[in-house]
């Protein structure tokens, strides 16, 4: 019984002296994380820079510090200014490259951002239910926008700048005033309900290089009478991986919207199926700018053009009025990281397609580390890539791409990612030219 007893007190003691030194760990941790102030604002300091990471004032505009005690701020943490309902105004600092999660959501009294250059993200929710919010001009370096991102806010038009290739889910959700909306070309997705349930929405420009129109991405859009889709398409109304079968699904477009669309497209085979009206893109419903091209002659087999919007040199290829052609020859951006290779090309009113690169168009550049190819090019020509060392990541539409060089990939960087979009079929075609030795292959690439 006694030894009962001792190796109970035993066990008690050992018990609380674990209790104080966990919770003395405990402490100290908390204390650690515990945020640091410079007047109403709380920061974390890291060894890149400083995060806000909240906002305790009442003023109605605030200007956030470029930087604190020497140290420059980088980013806006998240939740930083979250519900922050007095807030009308604010300004971020240059030197800042990111907006984190639901920032500034809630802020139901925000009626001006100012967005540097140098961000390249704003993270989920970062302006969503911001209903005072009504235009906002993004920076040219931003790169990718949350889901939600802007969901619920006032904005009446938006142009997302050329250098975005990912918007989140429902990022303009509900956005009920929302009239016109310009996507820039490279990006290749609509994600799920992108703009649903805007009513308003009269004006959409989907560029070439859209491959998928994800579910719900334009349903409610009431006021959206008819929508121009490219042949790029190839997937409209994309159920998310692993979504069970049974789920209740948006379709992707308010009942009774025109698709215009080329016959036999993916969109044409979609708007059949749907019973959605449908208006062509060849003959007599052409819309607009497609009508004007019958009255234009296209420039001589042989001629160079310069595509200023795109920073391309092409040579056409065909001066057929009904279908002119170009290959692209080189770019004119010798500093540019990021290229696209456009399905067509609009010069001088004519709008061509483009169905080649020509050999070596940019053999040995070393500042590429992003190509994306538009999905009418049917053939990529030798060493077109060759060289390419810092040639990171390609997306690569298959279907009607039928020829691919010899060395056309050969030498870009070993840890390359290239995706295929398109179907199944199609897409299990063209990995197999991508696998081929002659075109440049090595088995640390990931294709996908």
């Amino acid at each position: 019984m006694i030894q009962k007893k001792i190796r109970s007190l035993i066990y008690t003691g050992l018990g609380l002296v674990l209790c104080v030194l966990l919770c003395s760990g405990i402490g100290k941790t908390a204390q650690a994380e515990e945020s640091k102030t410079y007047g109403d604002f709380t920061y974390e300091e890291a060894k890149d820079g400083i995060t806000i990471t909240g906002y305790t004032g009442e003023a109605k505009k605030v200007v956030i510090p470029d930087k604190i005690n020497g140290t420059e701020v980088i980013s806006i943490g998240n939740k930083a200014f979250w519900e922050c309902t007095s807030l009308t105004g604010v300004t971020i600092p240059e030197g800042v490259t990111s907006i984190g999660d639901r920032a500034f959501e809630d802020c139901t009294s925000l009626t001006s951002v100012t967005i540097p250059e140098g961000v390249t993200s704003i993270g989920n929710d970062a302006f969503s239910l911001c209903r005072n919010l009504t235009s906002i001009s993004l920076p040219k370096s931003l790169t990718s926008i949350g889901s939600y991102g802007f969901s619920g806010t006032d904005l009446t038009s938006i142009t997302i700048p050329e250098n975005v290739r990912s918007i989140g889910c429902e990022a303009f959700f509900l956005c009920d005033k929302l009239k016109k909306v310009v996507l820039p070309e490279g990006i290749t997705r609509i994600s799920s309900r992108t703009f649903a349930m805007c009513s308003n929405l009269t004006d959409i420009t989907i560029p070439d290089s859209v491959t998928s129109i994800d579910e719900g991405a334009f349903c409610g859009c009431d006021k959206l009478d008819s929508i121009v889709i490219p042949d790029s398409v190839i997937e409209i109304d994309v159920r998310k991986k692993g979504e069970p079968l049974n789920v209740n699904r948006w379709s992707a477009f308010s009942r009774g919207v025109t698709i215009i669309c080329s016959k036999n497209s993916a969109a044409y085979k979609y708007a059949k199926e749907n019973n959605l009206p449908i208006k062509l893109l060849s003959g007599k419903e052409n819309p607009s700018d497609d009508s004007k091209q019958n009255n234009i002659t296209p420039a001589k087999k042989g001629t160079t053009l310069t595509v200023s919007s795109k920073k391309l040199k092409v040579k056409v290829n065909s001066s057929s009025k009904k279908n002119p052609t170009v290959t692209v020859t080189k770019i004119t951006d010798k500093k540019a990281k990021k290229l696209t290779i456009p399905a067509t090309v609009k010069v001088k009113g004519v709008t061509y397609k483009v169905t080649a690169i020509s050999d070596k168009a940019f053999k040995g550049n070393k500042k590429l580390t992003t190509v994306t190819i538009g999905s009418n090019v049917t053939k990529i020509g030798k060493e077109v890539f060759s060289g390419c060392k810092n040639l990171k990541k390609i997306t690569v539409t298959a279907g009607k791409l039928k020829t691919i060089s010899k060395n056309a990939f050969k030498g870009i960087n070993k840890k390359a990612t290239i995706t295929v979009k398109g179907t199944k079929k199609a897409k299990t075609a063209l990995k197999k030219q991508l696998k081929k030795k002659s075109v440049g292959y090595v088995k640390t690439w990931k294709i996908k």
